[in-house]
């Protein structure tokens, strides 16, 4: 169980809605190989990263300066928006919920189109997990399963959503693009997945980026208003685990055989589509 006695119902409604009441041991992803340039490019947004580098097949590469995905845009500064700018940034695709939205509105460089999928798991079991939190109780597995319930929710509730997320990647005028939800993992996540597997991305490297959200997410960057003497216990729930993208990977082979075969058919990304994303976004 995790001790949780020094937060505000206001603090804990936020750390809900950031985080979807995900919970886990903590794994990192150290890998000395990343490049410096993806991310530690934005000190208010730092799981802000580049998807650019990664190793598709024939010897080409997911390309720079193209996609970036990352945490809400909320908090950045001055010095951050001056970096957009420069990065030349044409869309922000926002898929965080009207509350969330509402609550921590985002600050865009001049000349951004903002793009909102909001995708919203419900708040029923969340509430419930804010409960076990508020009176010092958490069982580890309850919010797992949630979690990974959340994950799977993804795939059967939320693909026109994901669909349309596509429909923009596919317009080349959109790039370069960040997209993003709240803490830049879970609904992020799951995107940042779909598209590098889309991309001939192998799985391995594919959740090696998922990880990387354990490096680089800092908990004061997404939980202001939770007393530092509070973020050891809430450190582990801010996290990404294997096992939460594993669950949606295994929906999406119990309903549709692949993910090729869920592209395909759910978000209406079949050879013509993969090879246009290719064209965009594939290097040497």
């Amino acid at each position: 169980m995790i001790q949780f006695m020094s937060t505000n119902k206001h603090s804990l409604n936020l750390f809900i809605s950031l985080l979807m009441a995900g919970t886990t041991l903590f794994t990192s992803c150290n890998d000395p190989a990343v490049p410096s340039q993806r991310a530690g490019i934005l000190e208010g947004a730092p799981n802000f990263r580049d998807l650019g580098g990664y190793p598709s097949a024939n010897g080409l590469h997911t390309a720079w300066r193209k996609v970036f995905r990352s945490q809400a845009l909320a908090q950045i500064s001055d010095s951050d928006l001056v970096r957009l700018k420069e990065s030349d940034i044409r869309t922000v695709i926002d898929f965080r919920s009207d509350d969330e939205v509402r609550k921590a509105p985002s600050r865009l460089p001049g000349g951004a189109t903002l793009i909102r999928l909001p995708i919203d798991v419900g708040r029923s079991d969340s509430l419930q997990i804010m409960q076990l939190l508020a009176t010092g109780a958490l069982d580890s597995a309850q919010s797992v399963a949630y979690m990974q319930t959340a994950n799977r929710r993804f795939v059967t509730d939320f693909a026109p959503e994901y669909r349309q997320f596509f429909d923009i990647l596919l317009q080349p005028e959109s790039y370069p693009v960040v997209f993003h939800c709240t803490a830049g993992k879970d609904r992020t996540g799951f995107a940042a997945a779909l598209l590098l597997s889309a991309l001939d991305v192998d799985w391995d490297t594919v959740m090696g980026d998922y990880l990387l959200t354990n490096q680089y997410l800092k908990p004061s960057s997404v939980l202001p208003q939770i007393p530092e003497s509070a973020l050891p216990a809430l450190r582990p729930l801010l996290g990404v685990h294997p096992s939460y993208l594993d669950a949606a990977r295994e929906e999406i082979a119990e309903r549709y055989g692949s993910i090729d075969q869920y592209l395909q058919q759910e978000l209406h990304i079949g050879p013509a589509e993969k090879a246009r994303l290719k064209e965009y976004l594939l290097d040497e």
